[in-house]
């Protein structure tokens, strides 16, 4: 879609056809949102900064440190508090929120021209929205993903398959070529936590396995899943990955990368290439970035299905200010919101800011637009984190060998039918 014209300097005439006027008799009031300490929170108290100046609607952050804050985030919305009117979130707190009815829909906001002009706001420009039972409650205005990190040094062709990345990693592993400058070959996050299960992801979907499908069967067990499994399995008794990559993490890939411990990392977040490329390393600049790898299918293509999270306001269902909660949430993820949010250091979920040439660097951005257009996102049911937890015993057996794929999976399938079945 093209971007609209938006002139800086008419800031005031923009904002005044994005955000149409309230109803009759509808004074603008202060908007409250919770935000959790970090850079995050600095970008949308930027925005709100520029929100208020252009319009005079005010906003009020009410900041929570980043101990606790998802604990107090959830307490506070069941409890059914209204002292904030938005609060940020990630993508997976929709569905349980959802279900406790805690959070308000933004779709009869978002789709009422009532409310949000649509050829302004333009949602098709939009990747992706967060949805539960139908019904629209998020909108990102930053974006993760992943990608494949390699030395274009060393790696001429990008592995395209998951057979090539095998292959690649056990040629820059010095265990299998005593001339390989990396000791190893290929490296992960495969740490136990919040990244573990969405790394193992983005392989599984590409090889045919899911979570739970819109039938609400569970396929963590299913041969997809399991090949996946036995993917895993196979990179580990081949020894290129680094010996203790169960207690691997984001840092510990990117320090790997940048002092020259291993040639390719793949699943990997998009995250850490601004962070490489701004950084001292001085491998920096042999350090190149492509879509993950896949399967290939019978007509030659490759399926590839890169794992995508995002960054989120959710709208407190308990709100008295809930128009003018839409009025400012529908501006941080307009275009010049999220535009602002980008030079803050985010990673904008509309294709015409990934498209958009001032930003750089344009291998980083053009490629997230391309990850993005093929990403799935992690089901979030109300039972969320126990099958999160399920999914990390799971693969922590496999990383480590203490348990064999099939069972290993199977047992994390059980659980979480058995959660399908509030038991």
């Amino acid at each position: 879609m093209k971007e609209g014209v938006i002139m800086k300097g008419i800031m005031a005439l923009f904002l005044g056809i994005f955000l149409l006027p309230p109803v009759a008799g509808h004074a603008a009031e202060k908007v409250v949102v919770m935000v959790r300490t970090g850079v995050e929170a600095d970008a949308i108290r930027a925005v709100a900064q520029a929100y208020t100046k252009a319009t005079g609607r005010p906003v009020e952050m009410m900041e929570i440190g980043r101990s606790g804050y998802y604990a107090t985030l959830h307490t506070q919305m069941v409890a059914g508090t209204d002292t904030f009117d938005l609060a940020q979130a990630n993508d997976v707190d929709v569905g349980v929120l959802a279900e406790a009815k805690a959070i308000a829909p933004i779709g009869p906001y978002l789709n009422d021209p009532r409310h949000t002009d649509p050829k302004t706001f333009d949602p098709k420009d939009i990747a992706f929205t967060y949805s539960y039972k139908g019904q629209v409650y998020a909108v990102p205005f930053d974006v993760s993903t992943h990608f494949l990190y390699y030395r274009k040094d060393l790696v001429k062709t990008p592995p395209a398959t998951w057979d090539d990345y095998f292959e690649e990693a056990k040629r820059w592993t010095r265990r299998h070529n005593e001339k390989s400058p990396t000791m190893i070959g290929a490296s992960f996050t495969a740490l136990a936590g919040s990244e573990q299960p969405k790394v193992f992801y983005s392989v599984m979907w590409s090889m045919g396995g899911w979570i739970i499908d819109d039938q609400g069967r569970v396929g963590v067990d299913s041969p997809g899943a399991v090949a996946a499994g036995e993917f895993y399995a196979k990179l580990r008794d081949a020894r290129v990955l680094p010996p203790d990559i169960f207690s691997w993490g984001f840092s510990n890939v990117k320090d790997a990368l940048e002092t020259g411990i291993v040639a390719l990392a793949a699943p990997y977040w998009n995250a850490a290439y601004p962070m490489i490329k701004s950084g001292k390393s001085p491998l920096k600049d042999q350090i190149a970035i492509t879509l993950v790898p896949g399967v290939r299918k019978p007509d030659g293509t490759i399926y590839r299905t890169p794992f995508q999270q995002g960054k989120i306001l959710l709208m407190n269902n308990s709100s008295k200010r809930k128009e003018d909660a839409w009025a400012f949430y529908g501006y941080l993820t307009s275009k010049e919101g999220m535009r602002l949010m980008t030079q803050a250091g985010g990673t904008p979920s509309r294709y015409s800011l990934l498209r958009d040439p001032s930003l750089q660097p344009r291998e980083y951005f053009e490629l997230m637009e391309a990850s993005l257009k093929i990403a799935k996102g992690d089901p979030a049911p109300p039972f969320y984190l126990k099958q999160h937890e399920a999914m990390n015993e799971a693969l922590s057996k496999i990383v480590t060998g203490k348990g064999e794929v099939k069972a290993s999976l199977a047992h994390a399938a059980e659980i979480i039918r058995r959660l399908q079945q509030g038991k």
